[in-house]
This record gives C-alpha cells, structure tokens and sequence, in this order.
C-alpha cells in the first residue's frame, strides 16, 4: 500500500531532522528566523520588518498545506543543538506549488537559523523533500530559484542532486534569478506540454 501525500509530508524525519506541517505555534520561530537580516542577505525583499509579517508568511504557508495536503516544513534538528527560543525550530523547508515561465513548478525553499549552519541540514531536508516530491509529483520539476551571489544556496541545491538550468534563468522583478532543477531540458519541454 502507498503512503499518500498528506502521510509522507505531514511529518517526515531524516536521519537528523523532524520535518513537520507548520502550526500557528510556530509564529516566533517564523518571525526569528525570517526577520533576521542574516537570513536574507541574498533576499531581495529583505527580512520580515514585523510579527504581522511574519505571521501573514505562516498563513499563506498553512494555506497551502490546507489545498495541497503539503508545502514547507517546520525543520526540527533530532540532535541537541537549537536556536535560542524557537521551541526547537531551526527552520523552514520543502516544497510548494508555484508557476515559473508559465508551468507548474515546485518550489524547493529552505531557511535555516545561522546558528545550524553548516551542519548538512539544509541538504538533509531538500534531499528529503526531492524524494517526496519525485514519488507523488513525478512530472512536476522541482526548482530552486536564488540569486548570482547567494553560493552557499547554490551549493546546498547541487548537494540536494538539482542541476543547474542557465536556460531558466530569468529575471523576476527583483533581480536576475539562477534556476536549479530535477529537470533536464528535454524532460522541462515535454512536462510544460
């Protein structure tokens, strides 16, 4: 019997992290890791300037587990070391339906609080959400938009086994995009059909 998508990204774990469906109770962690301003150095639309924000950010993303029956995680580290406040929070990622060139894509996003950084967790989580995303949405390209100077998310997106696609690259009204995909070009134009 196969899991069904509710099941396999309700509450996901890896080898490190618990990946759960956000709640409302997450507010502080979203507002922590959101509105710092290390967190989106490479953001052009900077960092969450308030709780209302941040709190309209969770919503949407509740929103979307709601019709979807997934989207971004609530990232738990399984090991000792936790952000200062976040309820055991470290972050936020997975994927989410969005469009890009005029196709369905999915987003693959993740945000971590600096204080994890450079523990492989980022990598964990988006390796994690490539292969549910590969079993329930097969002909969806899974993406990961970020900018030129933002290396460390272009690294962590080749670690999580996404190539880079130089022919999507575009510029989104915030600055030129760098576009990395599941997709290689012959199976992007035949899934946009």
């Amino acid at each position: 019997m196969t899991r069904s998508i509710g099941e396999d990204f309700c509450s996901a774990g890896t080898e490190h992290l618990l990946l759960r469906r956000p709640q409302t109770s997450d507010l502080q962690a979203v507002h922590l890791i959101h509105a710092d301003p290390a967190t989106n150095v490479n953001n052009p639309a900077g960092p969450d300037l308030d709780m209302a924000a941040s709190a309209r950010r969770l919503q949407e993303w509740i929103g979307h587990w709601n019709r979807h029956f997934f989207g971004y995680w609530a990232v738990e580290s399984l090991d000792s070391m936790k952000p200062e406040g976040a309820a055991g929070v470290i972050g936020f990622a997975g994927l989410r339906l969005t469009r890009w060139l005029d196709q369905n894509v999915l987003n693959l996003y993740y945000r971590l609080a600096p204080d994890v950084w450079g523990r492989g967790f980022a990598v964990e989580a988006a390796r994690h959400a490539l292969l549910l995303g590969a079993r329930h949405f097969p002909d969806i390209p899974v993406i990961a938009r970020t900018k030129p100077e933002n290396i460390p998310s272009q690294r962590t997106a080749l670690a999580a086994g996404l190539l880079r696609r130089k022919d999507l690259d575009r510029d989104d009204g915030s600055g030129q995009s760098v576009i990395f995909s599941t997709h290689t070009p012959e199976r992007t134009d035949r899934t946009a059909q």
